[in-house]
């Protein structure tokens, strides 16, 4: 099976689970790797991705850590993407899968919102925007958004955008935010990067204006509202 129709099996087997209407799911374990609290439906979807992926390559997925088999290639997972905005049912979260050669380099990704359906992959040669459940129109749009995910921890950041009378918007899930950087006027973050949270959403719109630098990652479509926005943030 392709690593696209893995993805879709996997995120459409999370999805059946999240349909149960179990709150259990919802109960707080403990921390995982990645110094978040962890979910039962973390690691249940974590547990998932690990059975389809790694008898194929190594894993470094957000709650387990790094599982070391000795393989060519790495899958880089975050198996929720956004756990307090499906604690709270609200429609913005996810999954995230990048697949890392021996270089170090991205050669896939995929990225799921698991409220929608919504879908967005990319390897060497290909770049696809789908749905899980239906053949997806594009709808034209303005792309006037700007998403500044952890809004919350960064008050200075936040200040100095209005005093630039620059609106935004924080849905809280920052793979999904990255992936949909195409779709935005800019996707701003400031905190810790770890590689589960980035990879895929950076991989699949690297052809964007983009710059990674003290914690801060801003990626824009236009060159002029980079350019705007690099000199108001870094």
């Amino acid at each position: 099976m392709s690593f696209l129709e893995s993805c879709k099996k996997v995120s459409q087997k999370i999805i059946e689970i999240l349909h149960q209407k179990d709150n259990t799911l919802f109960e707080k374990i403990d921390k995982g790797f990645g110094g978040d609290v962890s979910m039962k439906i973390d690691l249940i979807a974590e547990e998932l991705f690990i059975r389809e992926f790694s008898k194929s390559g190594n894993i470094f997925s957000e709650e387990i850590g790094f599982i070391d088999k000795g393989l060519d290639y790495t899958y880089i997972i975050d198996p929720i993407d956004g756990s307090f905005n499906i604690s709270n049912g609200f429609p913005y979260y996810g999954s995230s899968v990048a697949l890392q050669n021996r270089k170090g380099e991205i050669e896939k990704s995929f990225i799921i919102n698991l409220a929608t359906g919504d879908y967005f992959y990319k390897d060497k040669i290909n770049r696809i925007e789908n749905n899980l459940f239906y053949n997806k129109i594009q709808t034209s749009s303005l792309n006037e958004m700007i998403l500044f995910e952890k809004a919350y921890a960064n008050v200075d950041l936040c200040q100095k955008l209005a005093e630039n009378s620059i609106k935004y918007r924080s849905p809280g899930a920052l793979a999904l935010s990255l992936a949909l950087a195409h779709r935005c006027k800019a996707v701003i973050f400031k905190g810790e990067i770890r590689d589960f949270d980035i990879s895929a959403g950076i991989y699949f719109n690297n052809h964007l204006n983009i710059k990674i630098e003290n914690n801060t990652i801003l990626v824009a479509k236009d060159k002029d509202d980079f350019k705007e926005l690099e000199r108001i943030l870094f």
